[in-house]
């Protein structure tokens, strides 16, 4: 089920972070001039936040297939400056609530962007390419952390969700519990390097060829795997565990998920190697049970209804925040609240 986050407009790292996403400005980092759309009681909102939010709604919109007018464009720039704008006097509700950032939380987010790059010097430069600092990263995931707590505490420990919100939801969004065919497969790979002259690839196959005698005299197939396969599984006996489409190569799927549990596979050879699976267990296409997902539907019901009633107090805090927009020359006003 898709989790729908509050005030979520763009992704850091392509990392959701739950209540408020801190965007990467593709523009140069302006003048310090230039460096305001707005202020929320004399906090400033930045160009380069502002222009990263807008940059990855245009990018996913674009992405669906949805090519945008100048209209349309503007339309957009007005209301993510608002949501901005909202959010921020949220924010300093929270500072006001005694609110502070989750420090360990924080830091194990940090460590997780990291990790999705090769090295520390990949990471230094996508911020470099980003105009963003360490610094400004940590300060983005810091506000996310005390809206996050805030919500909840403010608006999620107050919420009811009954059990006929839950059963409605599941009935009328039934595509979404889904469960596809799935095929657990056991695979034996016999690698081929493409630089491989003719003689040294046949005898790789030759290999696989041996593999499959013996596995049709009866040779357990883990215990083989773990003698003879190159792929990475190897140490788990070559278990793949349950795979669905998608997640094969295409040749290799069509070999897979044609065979009944309990048979092997043909030699199947790729430009990588020779592979030979064994399927275990099928488990046809169903729709989960409500009572399976009926706790996933109260939480994603309860954060829904916690992002609405944030919004509406965001949008009264507005009303009473002293907003000076910066930006009219350039988009329309930021919507009234």
């Amino acid at each position: 089920m898709t989790r729908v986050s509050s005030f979520q407009t763009a992704a850091l790292f392509a990392a959701c972070i739950a209540v408020a996403s801190p965007a990467w400005s593709e523009s140069k980092k302006p003048e310090p001039a230039g460096d305001r759309v707005a202020t929320v009681n004399g906090v400033p909102i930045r160009r380069g936040e502002f222009d990263g939010e807008v940059f990855q709604i245009q990018k996913t919109l674009l992405g669906m297939g949805r090519p945008l007018t100048g209209s349309q464009v503007a339309s957009i720039r007005a209301e993510v400056l608002e949501s901005m704008i909202r959010r921020e006097a949220l924010y300093q509700d929270s500072r006001r609530a005694g609110i502070r950032p989750d420090e360990k939380a924080v830091a194990g987010e940090l460590a997780a962007l990291k990790k999705q790059f090769l090295n520390e010097a990949e990471y230094k430069n996508e911020l470099g390419r980003r105009n963003l600092s360490e610094e400004e990263l940590q300060s983005q995931l810091e506000r996310n952390s005390s809206l996050q707590q805030y919500v909840e505490r403010q608006f999620g420990s107050k919420v009811t969700v009954t059990d006929a919100e839950t059963l409605g939801y599941y009935e009328s969004h039934l595509d979404l519990f889904k469960q596809p065919l799935q095929v657990r497969v056991s695979h034996i790979l016999i690698q081929v390097d493409p630089k491989w002259d003719d003689p040294k690839k046949q005898e790789a196959r030759q290999k696989a060829e041996q593999v499959l005698k013996d596995l049709k005299k009866g040779r357990d197939f883990a215990a083989l795997a773990r003698e003879q396969s190159d792929g990475p599984t190897r140490t788990q006996g070559g278990d793949l565990g349950y795979i669905r489409r998608g997640q094969l190569d295409a040749e290799l799927e069509k070999a897979v998920f044609k065979m009944k549990a309990g048979e092997t596979s043909d030699i199947v050879e790729t430009s990588y190697g020779f592979h030979v699976f064994k399927v275990f267990d099928r488990k046809a296409e169903t729709i989960l049970s409500y009572d399976v997902v009926k706790e996933q539907i109260r939480q994603h019901l309860a954060q829904e209804k916690a992002r609405q009633d944030a919004d509406r107090y965001a949008k009264s805090l507005r009303e009473k925040a002293s907003v000076e927009i910066l930006l009219r020359d350039e988009v329309s006003t930021a919507k009234n609240p």
